[in-house]
């Protein structure tokens, strides 16, 4: 057997096992899900529920307590 048909084998034979485990790990993934109760989202109607809304051009002022307030009453 040759060195091309050798590597040809490992190649093929590799992208077949990670075709399968990726279908193995989707329909896993699937059963998992399915097992769940749904989130319950009644209450964040049109709100985000994992960020914050940032608008480009308004300024926000971040105040950092620990250098501003030194304890002795100077700012």
């Amino acid at each position: 057997m040759s060195v091309n048909a050798l590597l040809s084998t490992v190649i093929l034979v590799s992208f077949i096992v990670t075709v399968v485990l990726a279908i193995g790990s989707y329909f896993a993934y699937k059963m998992r899900e399915r097992g769940r109760a749904p989130a319950d989202r009644s209450d964040a109607v049109g709100d985000p529920v994992f960020f914050e809304r940032v608008y480009p051009g308004v300024a926000s002022r971040v105040v950092d307590h620990a250098a501003t307030d030194r304890g002795d009453g100077a700012r």
